[in-house]
């Protein structure tokens, strides 16, 4: 790997103790007293610093020939080497300097252990950190939790190679991965569109320091989920600047991006398609998600827009970056951030985080939990807005020894693609693999809806609520294109209630099971009718729900009354008329009486919510007005309903 490549993902926990205990040494406190070695190891420290890794190393290596007590030499071969990604070559030096003096360095053990670990030697790296931690009298409390940490590691890691997923990340085509590094992936609902990250040459110079580098966006597209890719295009200004375009993610229908740009700390921008297709100019999020002075990237957007997830180090957090959320009301205006607590969040860095199209299962980086490398991919399953499952390692071989981050999953759930470094000659390449069953998130499937006017059938932009009616709570949030049209994935096996308003029209709704596999090319679709907001005009209330023969609400029904509480509030001088209808099955007395009782249930509700029962009043039919035959389950289904009609404005 490239080491300007490196500089991006590494962290202070990938630094071993050298630089402060070895580069910056007073005379008296080197291992042997010959000012012509020291000069010359001095001079190698300064080619490491200046990423001449080659010359640095080929000084140490005659320093260490020459003065077999030097133990210097060894440490900075050590420390050059894991910068290089050569972990075995560390380890041996590291090695070396022990022997030479074992007590000399005091962390020595621990850097051979984290070597060992790291070249895949779990049983003498645990052998070794067990013994610095046994030894180390004094040790600071950070440095036994570091300890402690690649303890846990070794042992996680030994299971996870003897359990491999029966998998082979793949690098991506040519059209995406080039010689150069390509990074943090993300992808449209439909799988269709690939956005990511490139480090290109910065037009007019020449060299690879990372100084001369400069990160852009580019897109990959294909016709269908499964066609290959076309070659990727740099996405162009004004997304696409001279600067540093980082992390980004795409909204679920690609028509929106968040940017992370890193001009100082770094900060989080939002850019949309405009109606021609054209990218607006990214525009920094406001606060609380930026802040000055607080750096706050890598973003992750949930499926229905209201959720931002992203990594960011700030007051409040657990240590190095943590991963927050911050929540969007109805306004669109994003509200205080909550960082997602110690399940998720340890002392070292949490990194690129992404919320899958369930919006349930969360995968993101970590150096802090047990892993196979400095950086593993886990993920955790939403239990409530404030709880989460214990992270889970994807385990070997999705995850390595090598820094593995990025990590998305197709919206179906069957493959996932991330960011590894994991072949030293190519650097930071993209790569796919098939997602084990027991890794994968929610089974989701495609739902079409259009929203038309009732009578003319002409379509209607619209807002659309889609609702779990068992959970009570909002899955999606949207808008219609202009022609009325949406294009969702959801979960499957659940009951869903849609919810449609336009200007100057009822609002109405309807509900179903979302059962079997919808692909983009096959969705489930729906078709919601809006009628115009007037005197007389009659809508069904399609999901409010009673117990068999009862006049009881069922919970699922208060999700719709709520809509219709809002209403009338927004509208003071709107007067409704609520009426119950059965079918055929018992006597028409008492179908009329279960009908009423129904209504006034309804009445009842909106009353305890504050509304005048003035405004409303209540009527039962009985099974006098049928919209379909009592012959049948489904058309007597269709007879019981609650409907609203509007008796003035």
């Amino acid at each position: 790997m490239r080491p300007y490549a490196r500089l991006l993902i590494a962290t202070s926990m990938l630094l071993p103790l050298l630089v402060e205990a070895t580069l910056a040494k007073p005379w008296s406190s080197y291992s042997i007293d010959n000012r012509r070695a020291i000069e010359r190891y001095d001079e190698a420290v300064q080619d490491i610093n200046l990423g001449k890794a080659a010359e640095a190393l080929n000084k140490l290596d005659k320093l260490a020939a020459k003065y077999e007590d030097f133990v210097e030499p060894h440490l900075a071969m050590a420390y050059q080497y894991e910068l290089l990604g050569d972990y075995r070559r560390a380890y041996s030096a590291n090695l070396r300097a022990i022997a030479i003096d074992s007590s000399f360095y005091p962390t020595a053990y621990y850097d051979a252990g984290r070597m060992a670990f790291l070249s895949q030697q779990f049983d003498e790296g645990e052998r070794l950190i067990q013994h610095f931690l046994q030894r180390a009298e004094g040790v600071k409390p950070a440095m036994r939790r570091f300890a402690q940490l690649f303890l846990a590691k070794c042992r996680f890691a030994r299971h996870a190679y003897r359990h491999p997923h029966d998998i082979r990340p793949t690098p991506l085509p040519p059209e995406v991965n080039t010689r150069l590094d390509e990074y943090f992936p993300s992808l449209s609902a439909d799988s269709r569109t690939l956005c990511f990250t490139r480090l290109l040459p910065k037009e007019g110079t020449s060299g690879q320091g990372r100084q001369n580098m400069q990160e852009d966006l580019f897109l990959a597209r294909r016709g269908e989920a499964k066609e290959a890719w076309r070659a990727a295009r740099n996405i162009g200004p004004p997304v696409s600047t001279p600067e540093n375009e980082g992390s980004q993610a795409l909204a679920a229908d690609g028509n929106e991006m968040y940017i992370s740009k890193c001009y100082g700390p770094c900060q989080i921008f939002y850019a949309r398609r405009d109606a021609k297709g054209r990218w607006t100019t990214p525009k920094a999020l406001p606060a609380p998600i930026n802040q000055r002075g607080v750096s706050s990237k890598q973003p992750s957007i949930s499926p229905d827009g209201r959720s931002l997830y992203f990594a960011s180090k700030r007051k409040g957090g657990l240590g190095g970056y943590d991963i927050w959320v911050a929540h969007r009301n109805a306004d669109g205006q994003w509200l205080s951030v909550v960082n997602l607590g110690p399940d998720i969040n340890t002392f070292l860095d949490e990194q690129s985080p992404f919320i899958h199209f369930d919006n349930q299962t969360l995968y993101f980086a970590s150096e802090g939990h047990p892993g196979l490398g400095n950086l593993d991919l886990y993920l955790s399953r939403r239990m409530s807005d404030t709880a989460w499952t214990p992270p889970r390692n994807l385990g070997y071989p999705i995850n390595s020894p090598e820094a593995d981050l990025g990590l998305i999953v197709s919206a179906t759930g069957d493959t996932a693609y991330y960011s590894s470094d994991r072949n030293p000659r190519q650097g930071l390449d993209i790569y796919q693999f098939p997602m084990p069953d027991s890794l994968r998130p929610h089974s989701s499937s495609y739902l079409r809806g259009t929203v038309v006017e009732a009578k003319t059938h002409r379509p209607l932009p619209a807002t659309v609520q889609l609702i779990d009616l068992k959970r009570r709570e909002i899955v999606m949030s949207l808008r219609t294109d202009p022609q009325g049209r949406f294009l969702v994935l959801l979960p499957r096996g659940r009951r869903y209630g849609l919810f449609a308003q336009s200007a100057g029209y009822l609002d109405n709704s309807m509900h179903f099971d979302f059962k079997g596999i919808h692909t983009d090319l096959k969705p489930l679709s729906k078709t919601i009718e809006l009628m115009p907001q007037a005197q007389g005009a009659t809508v069904t209330l399609e999901n409010v729900f009673f117990d068999t023969d009862s006049d009881r609400l069922r919970d699922e029904s208060y999700v719709e009354l709520d809509h219709w509480v809002a209403l009338l509030k927004v509208k003071p001088t709107l007067r409704l008329e609520f009426a119950g209808h059965t079918d055929n099955t018992g006597s028409p007395a008492h179908n009329k009486d279960l009908s009423r009782r129904r209504a006034q249930s309804v009445r009842s509700y909106m009353v305890s919510k504050g509304i005048a029962k003035s405004r409303m009043e209540v009527v039962g039919h009985g099974a006098g007005k049928p919209v379909a035959t009592n012959d049948t389950e489904e058309g007597r289904a269709k007879n019981r309903r609650t409907e609203c009609r509007i008796l003035g404005l």
